[in-house]
């Protein structure tokens, strides 16, 4: 990997790259789309030699496969900068995370949620923010990041009290593996462009909308729409086509079988809430894989 690429790994230090999975750990973040779910079936799909490979994640989100795999060397990225910054303070100060998080287990409500709410589109990347980060995706409404065309988050309270916030221990077991990544707040194509022929590249995008009130393209104040879907699809064909080893998630739908003739295509069958309403819908998904 290009040094100027990987600041982690400056200090010239030998590095292992085999994961670690001594103990698995648990997501910090509920998140819509995430894959806690799924990763006994993504562990069973991963290319043979994934432990002699750089683990890049274009689209972190909750990083269920990350945390699960624990890479000694990872990029992390994600469009969503408030969520990079929010890993970034676990990273670097999770007892100041945790200080900040007991605060709000001591004063959680609805009244105590919207206040946080207004607080944190008003206020700056901290470790106290990263706190209200992960509060208010543990208290709003189905864990959803959604944001109006200003950017501010708009998701209402979810009456989920008393909300599940991670430990300290499990803050300092997170921050720990983050130590071992890079975290990047880019796009798709910046990072994948990073990525070479020694990477193990795993996708997860949000996939098209299933029905008009699907939130997951409401995942920025820009949208992930079909045009998104194709530009990602021309991007893992050219990442496929320097040897890069690439796992993909995706909606079993016509269209992503035809952007991504020519993979292999495992159909699965999981059952997730995908609409503004409280209802569970089966939605088939595929795993796309280049090998």
């Amino acid at each position: 990997m290009p040094r100027e690429k990987r600041d982690l790994f400056k200090s010239g230090r030998e590095v292992d790259p085999v994961f670690v999975r001594e103990k698995p750990i648990e997501p910090l973040l509920r998140w819509a789309g995430g894959k806690r779910r799924m990763v006994r079936e993504l562990l069973n799909h991963l290319p043979t030699d994934s432990a002699h490979r750089t683990y890049y994640e274009p689209f972190l989100g909750g990083g269920a496969l990350f945390f699960a795999l624990r890479p000694k060397e990872a990029v992390l990225a994600d469009a969503n900068e408030h969520l990079i910054r929010c890993y970034e303070f676990v990273r670097d100060n999770p007892d100041r995370v945790n200080a900040c998080l007991r605060g709000h287990a001591r004063d959680t409500c609805e009244v105590h949620y919207y206040e946080i709410r207004d607080t944190y589109n008003r206020t700056s990347f901290s470790a106290a923010q990263a706190a209200r980060f992960i509060y208010l995706n543990k208290t709003c409404f189905n864990g959803i990041f959604r944001v109006n065309i200003r950017g501010d988050f708009n998701v209402p309270y979810g009456w989920k009290e008393p909300p599940s916030l991670p430990s300290l221990a499990h803050l300092r077991a997170a921050g720990e593996a983050l130590g071992h990544a890079d975290l990047v707040a880019a796009s798709f194509e910046d990072t994948l462009r990073m990525a070479g022929p020694d990477s193990f590249v795993f996708l997860d995008p949000p996939y098209p909308p299933l029905n008009g009130t699907s939130y997951f393209t409401h995942y920025t104040a820009d949208r992930f729409g079909e045009e998104n879907q194709r530009r990602l699809a021309a991007a893992v064909g050219e990442l496929s086509s320097t040897g890069a080893a690439v796992m993909m998630t995706n909606a079993d739908l016509p269209i992503i079988r035809k952007l991504y003739r020519g993979f292999h295509l495992s159909r699965l069958s999981v059952t997730r809430s995908i609409t503004c309403k409280k209802k569970k819908h089966h939605v088939g998904e595929l795993i796309i894989t280049n090998y």
